[in-house]
């Protein structure tokens, strides 16, 4: 994480952010090769748009390039809810860029709350190390992998559902087809909106990084391993050096269970034996 603060240019985009309240607004971006199909930009602006509908004081900014701009715009000409369609079109509360925008300079601002992102590893690095919960939207490779950890930290929600182990299984590289439904996109974007829970740990997340010593511990560590040749033997973790028998705690077993259940079963066995042996005289 580049630790460094960016100055906004004075452009209309930047004094419209700066205009904002305190975390009001939700900001969307999806890299430079993710296509939304036209299915799911429909759910999406729906749920987004009934989103805004829900709540006062909030802003939506979507950063969409080429195709994915085109897409919107069918999506908008194609709407036949007005309510949702208008305010779609508050200039407001609702900013649609075009093409390229400082996205850090945008996630350093305190008007932002959410991150909507496509989870490519560089923009998850910035939402949290700028402490921004994250709704996650994946489209290919790692982001599947990087949406599933952000849920399981507890920072974010996700719009991607895995399948099951057998369906994985079954049909690994099928994760680019998922759906979702316009309410799940409202569910979890209010539950992030409402929910201190997750801003906590995106909280704590971000300590851990900014105290983790950022580029320049990077570089000490790279240099120390130079200066060591490659050779780290003698940083081998504790219980590596153990027998295969302690590691995995083999010894404990045999002493706490195995060997107990032994005798008990040799009682046992010679209990019953003296009970046979006295009915039979």
């Amino acid at each position: 994480m580049d630790e460094a603060h960016i100055d906004g240019q004075d452009t209309d985009l930047n004094r419209w952010v700066k205009s904002k309240p305190s975390r009001s607004i939700l900001y969307g971006a999806f890299g430079s090769t993710s296509l939304i199909p036209y299915d799911r930009m429909l759910n999406l602006i729906i749920g987004l748009a009934d989103f805004l509908l829900r709540t006062n004081d909030t802003s939506l900014l979507l950063a969409l390039r080429s195709a994915n701009f085109d897409t919107y715009q069918a999506v908008l000409k194609n709407f036949h809810n007005n309510e949702l369609k208008n305010i779609l079109q508050d200039k407001y509360r609702v900013r649609i860029e075009e093409g390229f925008i400082q996205q850090k300079w945008i996630l350093q601002q305190d008007s932002v709350k959410i991150f909507l992102s496509h989870c490519g590893m560089g923009s998850l690095l910035e939402s949290i190390y700028l402490v921004k919960t994250i709704v996650c939207m994946p489209f290919n490779m790692e982001q599947f992998a990087n949406a599933i950890t952000i849920v399981s930290l507890g920072i974010g929600k996700s719009l991607f559902t895995p399948p099951s182990a057998w369906q994985s299984f079954i049909d690994p590289y099928n994760f680019v087809h998922y759906t979702f439904k316009s309410e799940s996109v409202t569910d979890n974007v209010m539950t992030l909106w409402m929910n201190e829970t997750y801003e906590n740990a995106a909280k704590l997340m971000s300590l851990e990084m900014k105290y983790a010593g950022g580029t320049k511990r990077a570089v000490q560590e790279i240099e120390f391993f130079v200066e060591l040749k490659g050779d780290l033997d003698r940083f081998t973790p504790f219980q590596n050096t153990l027998p295969f028998y302690q590691r995995n705690m083999l010894d404990l077993l045999f002493i706490y269970i195995v060997l107990p259940g032994i005798i008990l079963l040799f009682m046992i066995y010679r209990c019953c034996k003296g009970s046979t042996k006295q009915k039979r005289d």
